[in-house]
């Protein structure tokens, strides 16, 4: 019953190439820079008109997918929210594919196909209202297109019991506490300073992680140590001569402010390993809520970590340090883009076979754009990749051992 429901392992043949969503243009990062970014492309914003796109009936996973990239641009979502916003559309898609797949059962290949698609799309509407309500009237009209209302009943309901669970997560409460100062520690080098990004994200409750702090690494290398020194060195020789190809990748990995941000580029990188392998919306599905769970389960273990340690910044031990990518308001260790990517290729690879070697080298690369960028020691990286490794594997672990219904709403 597992194989026919949802094709768990995913092989086959060979992928050619990844074709990534975004472009050059479009990068941006993990870390929201103090500098203004690039106005995003029209092409990467979602409409702002009430008329309702219209979805592809092969697979609205794909579909709703784009929609929320599109909103995160347009709404200029910081990357751990929206990881979350990612995992809890994934989660409710893959709760409502699998509640609405034995309701047609008995029906032809076409019916049970539409019921999937109406029901997936009336919790990813749902969903996405819930992150975006001033969009709820245009998601609502979107979903409303694959017309099944007894599907689409099921859809919300799944929704619900998804948002149940996003409305105790913590992810709303606010910080009242202050930087601390001393030698070594970050600070906001914003004029005026601004507040850090999410200190309390990694309190978060996890999808996958028992704590936010399960993975939470040793302490970086002392300010003023031997190791801390070379390391400091090593992001001011880059910087000092950046080569052409340093400066591409760490502009097409910087995912800034104004963009799909790190989880939505790995959101991205998945969508086009569905298609390529044309999954149905039930295994598609699958992928996106095992994807985005991890690496929103990455985000709270590198936001812990990011909070615990409150490491300063290279540019701020040595000015003389360039950024192409901006500077970001927030801690250094560890590195949001390695983990989140450690995550990603860690469950991508594990999927998709083919591909493993691929999707590794590609978060080796996003993790390193962060060391060319000039804005994290290598050390950041190195233990951001290990820590999002570990939590893929949780992920695709528990995938193993389910039973036909993986259970993230325990």
């Amino acid at each position: 019953m597992k194989q026919i429901l949802m094709g768990a392992r995913i092989r086959g043949t060979a992928v050619a190439g990844i074709v990534l969503v975004c472009a050059l243009g479009a990068a941006g990062c993990a870390d929201s820079p103090l500098t203004a970014p690039a106005a995003p492309s029209p092409e990467n914003v979602a409409p702002t008109s009430a008329k309702a796109p219209a979805l592809d009936a092969r697979n609205v996973v794909l579909q709703w997918n784009a929609i929320a990239r599109q909103l995160v641009i347009e709404k200029n979502t910081d990357p751990p929210m929206a990881s979350r916003f990612y995992a809890l559309l994934s989660v409710a898609q893959y709760e409502a594919a699998m509640a609405a797949w034995p309701s047609e059962s008995k029906g032809t290949d076409g019916s049970r196909h539409d019921a999937v698609a109406a029901a997936i799309s009336a919790a990813s509407a749902a969903v996405l209202s819930y992150a975006y309500p001033d969009r709820a009237g245009w998601l609502a009209a979107t979903a409303a297109l694959p017309a099944n209302e007894h599907s689409a009943r099921i859809g919300r309901e799944a929704a619900e019991r998804v948002l149940a669970r996003a409305r105790t997560d913590g992810a709303d409460r606010l910080w009242a506490g202050t930087v601390p100062s001393g030698t070594g520690m970050w600070y906001s080098m914003a004029t005026p300073p601004r507040p850090p990004l999410r200190p309390l994200w990694g309190e978060v409750r996890p999808w996958l992680m028992q704590s936010g702090d399960q993975f939470r690494p040793g302490p970086p290398p002392a300010f003023g140590s031997p190791q801390f020194d070379a390391a400091v060195a090593e992001v001011r020789a880059i910087s000092d001569h950046r080569t052409p190809e340093q400066l591409r990748i760490a502009l097409f990995w910087a995912d800034g402010a104004g963009t799909f941000t790190p989880p939505g580029h790995w959101n991205a990188i998945a969508a086009d390993l569905v298609a390529r392998h044309h999954l149905d919306e039930r295994r598609a599905a699958l992928t996106f809520a095992l994807l985005n769970t991890a690496v929103m389960d990455a985000g709270i273990a590198c936001w812990d970590a990011k909070y615990h340690y409150w490491l300063i910044r290279p540019p701020e031990v040595d000015p003389a340090i360039t950024t192409p990518v901006g500077l970001p308001n927030f801690p250094s260790y560890i590195s949001g883009h390695a983990t989140f990517s450690g995550a990603a290729s860690q469950v991508l690879g594990s999927l998709f076979p083919a591909e493993r070697d691929r999707v590794r080298s590609m978060a080796e690369e996003a993790a390193m754009s962060r060391l060319y960028g000039g804005i994290h020691y290598r050390f950041d990286n190195d233990m951001g990749l290990s820590v999002g490794r570990k939590i893929g594997a949780i992920a695709i672990e528990r995938e193993r051992r389910s039973i036909g219904h993986l259970h993230f709403l325990e």
